[in-house]
């Protein structure tokens, strides 16, 4: 009997963690103790503008193709790599609108002033210590199986030249997506030996009421995460999901809580003139008198903790293992 109602208890308290209701202890290493893994590494963060928009790298336009002019990336990432005590090269290869296809191709397919452009050839230097991969919005109606095996010819282009290189997946948010039709092949992923780095859900979580932020002060709704641009842009991450990217990514890499992590560099323009809030904000708040509370929530020292509290349980729960 005893046994029995240890089982239910159990139950109750795995379906409670991802309410909010029950908060387990996540106990990881403490902020900057793995931060020596990155240290002098190199870097490369190949994706799109889900991975570039809200800052996680910076913007660059599409015709800036050379690899030079998109290495030394100090977007957010390389802040907290810094705040940590590490100095890191990170490399910029997102392109808007692109494919990994696309960005790791040799003829781009999309329609932007790059089309036909050989991306490949332009990476003339494949020897990165991580490689982070973002894959857009799906995987253009692949199978489990054969998304798996596009994702490991990509991973081949930089392990051919370095095979002790490793690999990170970036699971970005579904808000505007109906469904991931690639989540049943994140698990695959990951027995491939990918670290999987799962902001996403996070904020999908949140937005959805499925999971409420511990100890916030902020009420949350799809604008505290995602712009507001215009009718058709209103899915594109924000300065406080360019941070939970960068972040997610950070402690995936190392294994480092998120709790107490830096986040002052993210408001501050005189770190970076992108860092502007107010200016993120005119420049992407401009539709139908849509407003956002996200500088709010960086003000505020508990809804950050609870973010990174967040951050920790879902690298440490793996929500996309029941996918």
């Amino acid at each position: 009997m005893k046994r029995f109602v240890g089982i239910i208890l159990l139950m109750v308290m795995a379906i409670l963690s991802f309410t909010g209701c029950y908060q387990p202890t996540i106990v990881r290493p403490e902020v900057g103790s793995n931060a020596q893994i990155l240290d002098q590494k190199k870097i490369i963060f190949v994706g799109n503008s889900y991975t570039y928009y809200g800052h996680a790298v910076i913007e660059k336009k599409v015709t800036v193709s050379s690899q030079e002019e998109r290495n030394n990336d100090e977007g957010y990432f390389y802040q907290i790599c810094k705040s940590n005590g590490v100095e890191v090269s990170v490399t910029n290869w997102t392109y808007g609108g692109h494919t990994l296809g696309d960005s790791l191709g040799n003829c781009c397919q999309t329609d932007k002033t790059c089309k036909g452009r050989d991306h490949l050839s332009d990476l003339v230097d494949r020897n990165y210590d991580y490689v982070v991969l973002q894959n857009g919005s799906g995987s253009s109606g692949l199978s489990s199986t054969e998304f798996v095996a596009q994702i490991k010819s990509f991973m081949k282009i930089f392990s051919d030249v370095n095979p002790d290189t490793k690999f990170v997946f970036l699971v970005q948010s579904a808000v505007h997506i109906s469904s991931y039709d690639w989540k049943s092949a994140i698990k695959e992923l990951e027995k491939e030996g990918l670290i999987i780095g799962d902001w996403g859900n996070i904020v999908s979580d949140i937005i959805n009421r499925k999971v409420a932020v511990p100890g916030a002060k902020n009420v949350y709704n799809k604008n505290s995460f995602i712009i507001q641009k215009s009718a058709s842009d209103g899915y594109h991450p924000n300065m406080l999901s360019g941070y939970l990217t960068a972040l997610t990514a950070y402690c995936a890499i190392t294994g480092e809580t998120a709790v107490g992590q830096d986040y002052s560099f993210c408001t501050d323009w005189n770190v970076n003139f992108n860092f502007d809030t107010q200016s993120f904000i005119n420049k992407n708040y401009s539709y139908n008198n849509a407003t956002t509370n996200f500088a709010q929530i960086f003000d505020s020292a508990q809804d950050m903790k609870g973010l990174q509290t967040l951050v920790d349980r879902y690298l440490e729960n793996k929500p996309y293992l029941n996918f």
